[in-house]
């Protein structure tokens, strides 16, 4: 089924809103603050668990266990390099392929699509 098809037909349309408003948030953030990481690593670091701990909570309510299951993975690797106060390029380099992962459900939910697979460069976690 299309994603918005399911979550108008399971939801009330004013959560499916927020949810979306949640997402449009994400999509023009996800890029600048992970380019933020080179010059506030310590903040940005809890930007990004925060979005990812907001996006984990949403989809978990809306039952969407793909992105659910996705952004709970991303938010323990971010967890973990919040202990961390220093930037590793190959850290970034795994966030940008996250946020790729991200922008593509993105558009699929935007136009009303199944949800692609994840990409499995994803489970290439770097060293933290």
């Amino acid at each position: 089924m299309k994603i918005q098809d399911y979550l108008y037909n399971e939801f009330d349309s004013n959560i499916v809103e927020e949810f979306l408003m949640l997402l449009d948030i994400m999509e023009d953030n996800l890029d600048l603050t992970i380019e933020r990481l080179y010059t506030d690593y310590d903040e940005a670091i809890n930007d990004l668990f925060r979005m990812f701990h907001n996006l984990k909570s949403a989809t978990a309510y809306l039952k969407i266990d793909r992105i659910k299951n996705f952004a709970h993975f991303v938010e323990d690797i971010l967890d973990k390099a919040r202990e961390k106060h220093d930037v590793k390029e190959e850290l970034i380099d795994w966030l940008f392929k996250v946020a790729d992962q991200f922008h593509e459900w993105y558009g699929n939910i935007d136009r009303n699509e199944e949800l692609a697979p994840l990409h499995p460069d994803i489970f290439k976690v770097p060293k933290i």
